[in-house]
């Protein structure tokens, strides 16, 4: 009797080890190696220096890259995307399905006394630049812009 219950014991671990084994593989008609290029899609890629000409790198940071369909729908804030800009990154790629976007970058300075003033940066510490520009997407293909800070 006791020999049965330790078989009958065995029987239910391998039975609830196949079935799990059986759950985690992929079903039929289901590709388990996804496509992860998407040729109706296209990519901008974004390059967002902080080189100032009258302040310090170590003064400038990152603070905004936000893309629209419309430049009025930047002022509205009525974004597609806002991309998750950093101090040690210097190029941002999107991928946008094709059409016509606008972006906008920000940046501040963060420096004390008369740097930032010197820079352009509107009320000294903690003033922010901003500018605007656009980009056309297209299938397949990757588009290249340099933000600018005039």
């Amino acid at each position: 009797m006791r020999k049965s219950a330790y078989q009958i014991i065995n029987i239910i671990v391998i039975a609830f080890i196949i079935s799990i084994i059986d759950a985690c593989s992929p079903g039929e008609g289901i590709d388990p190696v996804e496509n992860t290029e998407n040729l109706d899609y296209g990519r901008v890629q974004l390059e967002f220096p902080v080189d100032d000409a009258h302040v310090p790198l170590r003064c400038i940071k990152r603070a905004d890259l936000s893309i629209s369909y419309t430049a009025d729908s930047l002022y509205r804030k009525e974004y597609i995307t806002v991309v998750n800009v950093s101090d040690y990154k210097n190029l941002y790629e999107v991928v946008l399905e094709p059409g016509t976007y606008y972006y906008q970058a920000g940046k501040t300075c963060i420096c004390g006394r008369d740097t930032c003033l010197w820079g352009g940066y509107p009320g000294g510490q903690n003033g922010m630049k901003w500018t605007m520009g656009f980009f056309e997407i297209t299938s397949g293909k990757i588009i290249y812009d340099r933000i600018k800070f005039d």
